[in-house]
């Protein structure tokens, strides 16, 4: 396979996923997805040269800005084949728990029932740890994920969907941007007017109890962002807890109100292992830093409080030591950090 091929197959790769997630990747444009082909010379009028469209037919995609795919891909059980070399299946959220993932494979919300059991899940997560499984797997797109995770999801027009009726959506089942014969002014006017996450469902429920849902799960970014730690964790546990899903290291953390700082999907993790193993990971890069059992601690309170003060005070009430004992370790431990580039108090506030 040539450089060209394999930058091709990555570019599309990425296109693919900017249009199922609603976040951008290395695409600079928008992606579209066609329902029908009879529609593509209209897309084709509209779009700009960094654009890439997906549409029915095993005879396009020759110059990389149009990508061609057999199948069907609208409703729960559908399989395509991408470019001839990529095949998804589309799958219901609500059927989630319940299926083998065997290849690459779409899960869908599809409707309010199924926005509100991936919702309960991520408190299910959040209070238990136990995570879905089948969303564990790298083989797994979640649909419309950028409405959770805390990416922009403003005025800019990532990705839209072309209905076989002729309409344009920010997603399947998202807002309606405009229909076929509209100028491309008119789609990014409507993208604008219509900016924020609650966008990407608007067909299956109210952008006010959307906005509701997400607002009083500020923490619902982080979640998303442990799916992913979890989904590239190869570590000799399957599954490690993670510090504030299910539980802290420090007990008295458990109390939301007193470990309200580490809701930032750019926030370290603090991962547990078996044997008072102990890893904080550092989102962004995926560096990882092995601790033992005092330093995880002390790592544990000042991300969860976003105070060294505080963390100083919830350590030494965990350990029954004084305070000033407590302030230094915790000062050391964060110091130790920051000359690894890690600054464990710069998320303090920062809501996903």
């Amino acid at each position: 396979m040539t450089s060209s091929t394999t930058s091709t197959n990555h570019r599309t790769a990425a296109a693919f996923e900017q249009y199922v997630s609603a976040r951008r990747s290395i695409v600079e444009g928008t992606v579209f997805f066609l329902e029908a082909g009879a529609h593509l010379d209209e897309v084709r009028r509209i779009c700009t040269g960094s654009d890439i469209i997906f549409a029915p037919g095993a005879d396009i995609g020759s110059d990389g800005h149009e990508v061609g795919y057999t199948g069907s891909f609208q409703d729960a059980g559908d399989e395509m084949l991408l470019d001839g070399r990529h095949a998804f299946e589309l799958q219901d959220y609500l059927a989630a728990p319940f299926i083998s993932i065997v290849g690459l494979t779409v899960v869908r919300q599809n409707s309010a029932a199924g926005l509100d059991a991936f919702l309960q899940d991520a408190d299910t997560a959040r209070a238990s740890g136990v995570f879905v499984e089948q969303l564990l797997s790298g083989a797994v797109l979640l649909d419309s994920r950028a409405s959770f995770s805390g990416h922009d999801t403003g005025a800019e027009l990532v990705r839209v969907h072309v209905t076989a009726a002729g309409e344009y959506r920010d997603g399947p089942d998202g807002v309606l941007l405009g229909v076929i014969g509209d100028l491309r002014e008119e789609l990014d006017a409507a993208a604008a007017a219509s900016a924020g996450p609650g966008r990407a469902f608007e067909r299956i429920v109210a952008r006010s109890e959307f906005d509701d849902a997400v607002a009083s799960r500020p923490w619902l970014g982080r979640y998303i962002a442990a799916l992913d730690l979890l989904r590239q964790w190869d570590g000799a546990r399957a599954q490690p807890a993670i510090s504030g899903f299910g539980g802290h290291l420090v007990g008295a953390l458990d109390d939301r109100r007193r470990a309200a700082a580490a809701t930032s999907p750019e926030a370290p993790f603090l991962v547990t292992g078996f044997d008072g193993d102990f890893v904080l990971v550092e989102p962004k890069t995926r560096r990882r830093f092995r601790l033992g059992a005092d330093a995880a601690r002390g790592a544990e309170c000042l991300i969860a409080t976003g105070d060294e003060a505080l963390a100083a005070e919830m350590l030494a009430e965990d350990a029954g030591s004084s305070p000033a004992s407590a302030g230094a370790a915790v000062s050391e431990i964060r110091a130790r950090f920051a000359d690894a580039g890690v600054d464990l108090l710069s998320f303090s506030g920062a809501v996903a």
